[in-house]
């Protein structure tokens, strides 16, 4: 635990220490940072003593109060406050304007001693504190939390800058551990939320230009109608001599200086009122003041249940009102009675004393926020939240520089309000069209949101998703997801290269890449699911030192190997992304699939559907001249066998496999070669060292180099070798263990050869003539005979066909099937 500063007084002892050293990114500790330390006392009588102390401040500053230096802070950090009272019987108590920083600061000994953790986790600014002693206010100080991955005064403020440049409520909240200062701008109106953050800048300074209008009030002088006695009447005027040269008036007549005259007369004497269109300029300002803060309030009212936060808040509105409803009560806006004219102004609103005041604040009520400038206080989102916007928005951005404005520009600045905090919307809606020719659309999602019950077991968020459409091709996506976290100890360096994002933010990319699914409609109308994403990446932010190259780590490289990465990105370093992004960008779907991680299942299916549909021929060797034969095949490189016109797969033949029989050793299948080309010839054209038997039209076969198989195929004793040979699949051929089983010619043949084995079923294989097969619907001619005297045989899509002994004859599919057979 490291002592960070201590505020010694008369009256209290502050000790605030660091629980213990962080792993600060290595971007914070190479660039050094002064923090900030500012004390301001309340009322006099606050001694300070010697023994106050600065972490990294000379002692000779530190114990001077006007020093605002101070040890940095740093975000997701735990540190321990410890404060006393100095006078037995005190009671000490810290408070600060968002109630989560303190709630676990904990009271004790009567109130002389309150203790506990403080953490700023993602907030990153200043922050007050303010010291109570038996419940007066003694000291405020305020204090600076700097992030650790990243520099404060460049990278910080730059994704601040970018963020707010799309919206300025996206960068911030009303009420927050920290605030940045700002300023007022004339560009926009504001939102509720700038709204209020002004009105609880400006309403100490409102308070006091009020009630200096109160007590020093400007009045107006006004003329207003009324009958007086004769005797009252002060200044005679034109309108009086006119009512008495006309006998006008009420009462009797008298006479006055020789003169009749009505008893009472209408006079207009000037008189001094409050009610002025400056003071009703005030007073509607005020009105629409509290209108406003009683909208906000009801945000908070219509919820059941309110957190800390938004009690505090609730709670905060709820004083600004009643603050209102004094100045409206105060004498000179009370008296104000009526609306001035529209765009109402005069020289003594904006000049006088007290009413300029006035006059400038409310204005400033209409005007929006800019997070820069030292005028206003900013309470700014967690730095997480930030940072996930600004990535979001540095890939919109690295996509509008290559295709120009998206489609939907507006959709990016739609924003849903929770209370006063202002986010983006996620989800499907969330998400701009960019537009890359007639035929291909790239569209930018912002978390979207993969929950459906078809293709998702448990649902999927990832932060953005880079959507591909293009003509002729699925669904290509790539995911980026905004990790602001970094491992930066020599373990991980020296596993991947560099530093980086933590392991576990690794392997939700892995997640996301194989738990996304789409729905793929295939040509037989039948719906599968795929894999869409080929490529994910974490992006995490740091600058690279420029002693490694970022490009030889594994953390770039596997994202073309493996599909899963992850890519530093600040605004001080965006090449990485756009490098990453361009490179999708710019390629079509044939490159882009290749980037795609094959499925090993996947492909060996594919290459078996294809094997089924590929016919091969287990050719023999003639007897006797058995060698004679054999060395002629393997030298000549061909081979060739009667000609039947009921037999198609002679125009089809992809392979031919030789048949060794005993006489050469064991027998089996053993050798076989692909087929070049082939022709109908009389047998005696072919010449061959023996002579033809008769004269009849073959098929030659001419062969590639004759080769071992990889795996020999052996002959048992059930086995069966018909003297011309026989028909099977490239399928049958790689998967046969017996010359029996080279029959076999599909898949689900095979899944159901090894549940009879696995079931110790007793069966028997018989084969059907040989034909074609279709690739999309290879059938088997192989008929399983049981002891019971049933067969089944497959039937392609149709199923299994399963013929009783007795009995109609059914489809199956292989589970219906294998279910019929145990029931």
């Amino acid at each position: 635990m490291k002592h960070l500063f201590c505020i010694a007084t008369n009256r209290f002892t502050l000790d605030w220490h660091r629980v213990r050293q962080s792993d600060h990114a290595v971007l914070a500790h190479s660039m050094p940072v002064m923090g900030r330390l500012q004390l301001i006392s309340h009322g006099s009588g606050l001694q300070w003593r010697d023994s106050m102390m600065r972490s990294g401040v000379p002692q000779a500053v530190a114990t001077d109060a006007s020093d605002t230096n101070g040890p940095p802070l740093y975000e997701q950090t735990e540190y321990q406050l410890y404060l006393r009272g100095a006078n037995e019987g005190d009671t000490v108590e810290i408070r600060h304007r968002d109630p989560v920083i303190t709630r676990a600061l904990n009271s004790q000994e009567n109130g002389r001693v309150v203790h506990g953790s403080v953490n700023f986790r993602g907030q990153i600014g200043r922050s007050l504190f303010s010291i109570y002693v038996n419940g007066n206010r003694t000291l405020d100080f305020e204090v600076e939390v700097f992030p650790t991955k990243i520099d404060y005064k460049s990278d910080y403020q730059d994704i601040v800058a970018d963020v707010q440049s799309i919206l300025t409520n996206l960068a911030y909240e009303y009420l927050r551990s920290t605030h940045q200062m700002g300023k007022l701008s004339s560009d926009r109106p504001p939102s509720k939320l700038e709204w209020l953050v002004l009105i609880e800048q400006i309403i100490d300074e409102l308070d006091t230009a009020m009630n200096h209008i109160a007590q020093r009030p400007t009045r107006a002088l006004v003329r207003r109608e009324r009958t007086s006695r004769l005797e009252r009447i002060r200044k005679v005027d034109s309108r009086v001599r006119a009512q008495v040269r006309r006998g006008q008036g009420k009462g009797s007549l008298v006479r006055l200086n020789g003169i009749s005259v009505r008893e009472q007369i209408v006079e207009r004497p000037a008189e001094l009122t409050l009610d002025t269109m400056e003071h009703r300029w005030l007073r509607n300002q005020l009105v629409d003041v509290q209108r406003t803060l009683g909208q906000i309030a009801n945000i908070y009212d219509s919820e059941a249940e309110l957190t800390s936060r938004r009690k505090r808040t609730l709670d905060g509105i709820t004083r600004l009102k009643s603050r209102v409803s004094r100045l409206l009560n105060l004498e000179p806006i009370k008296e104000a009675d009526g609306d001035p004219p529209i765009g109402f102004a005069s020289l003594q609103l904006v000049s006088a004393p007290g009413y300029r005041e006035a006059y400038r604040l409310l204005m400033f009520l209409k005007m929006g926020l800019r997070l820069e400038g030292d005028l206003i206080q900013l309470a700014v989102k967690d730095l997480e939240v930030l940072y996930e916007y600004w990535t979001y928005l540095t890939v919109v951005r690295i996509l509008q520089d290559e295709h120009g404005p998206p489609q939907n520009l507006d959709s990016l600045f739609r924003v849903r309000s929770s209370g006063l905090s202002v986010q983006l919307k996620q989800g499907e809606t969330q998400q701009v069209a960019f537009s890359t020719g007639k035929h291909r659309k790239i569209r930018v999602k912002y978390n979207p949101q993969f929950s459906n019950h078809d293709t998702t077991l448990i649902p999927q968020k990832p932060d953005i998703l880079i959507r591909f459409e293009e003509d002729g091709w699925p669904i290509i996506q790539l995911v980026a997801d905004a990790k602001y976290r970094i491992d930066a100890t020599d373990n991980y360096r020296k596993q991947f290269g560099a530093f980086g994002p933590p392991a576990d933010a690794i392997n939700v990319l892995h997640r996301y890449r194989d738990a996304i699914l789409e729905i793929d409609q295939s040509e037989s109308d039948t719906f599968e699911l795929k894999r869409s994403v080929i490529q994910a990446a974490a992006l995490f932010p740091m600058n690279p030192s420029p002693d490694e190259n970022f490009h030889d780590s594994r953390l770039w490289e596997s994202l073309e190997r493996l599909g899963v990465g992850a890519i530093p990105v600040l605004p001080s370093n965006t090449a990485f992304l756009k490098e990453w992004l361009l490179s999708a960008v710019r390629q079509g779907g044939w490159s882009m699939a290749d980037r795609a991680i094959a499925n090993s299942a996947d492909e060996r299916s594919r290459d078996w559907r294809i094997a089924a549909s590929e016919a091969v021929l287990i050719g023999t060797l003639r007897a006797p001249g058995t060698r004679e034969h054999f060395d002629w095949v393997m030298s000549e490189r061909v081979y060739y066998q009667p000609y039947a016109k009921t037999q198609p797969r002679q125009y089809h033949v992809k392979q031919v496999a030789i048949y060794t029989p005993a006489s050469l050793g064991s027998p089996g299948i053993r050798h076989v070669a692909d087929v070049r080309s082939f022709e109908i010839v009389d047998r005696s054209d072919i010449a061959t060292p023996w002579p033809p038997r008769r004269n009849e039209l073959m098929v030659l076969y001419r062969l590639s180099p004759i080769r071992p198989m990889n795996r020999d195929i052996e002959f048992t004793a059930q086995d069966f070798m018909p003297t011309q040979g026989r028909w099977t699949t490239r399928l049958g051929l790689e998967r046969a263990r017996s010359v029996s089983e080279v029959a076999l010619e599909t898949e689900p043949e095979w899944r159901l050869l090894e549940w009879l084995r696995a079931t110790n079923k007793q069966f028997s294989v018989r084969l059907a003539s040989a034909k074609n097969q279709d690739a999309q619907n290879p059938k088997g001619r192989a008929w399983f005979h049981f002891e019971s005297g049933d067969r089944v045989r497959f039937d392609g899509t149709n199923g299994f066909l399963w013929r009783p002994k007795d009995g109609d004859e059914r489809y199956f599919s292989l589970r219906d099937f294998i279910q019929h057979q145990e029931t």
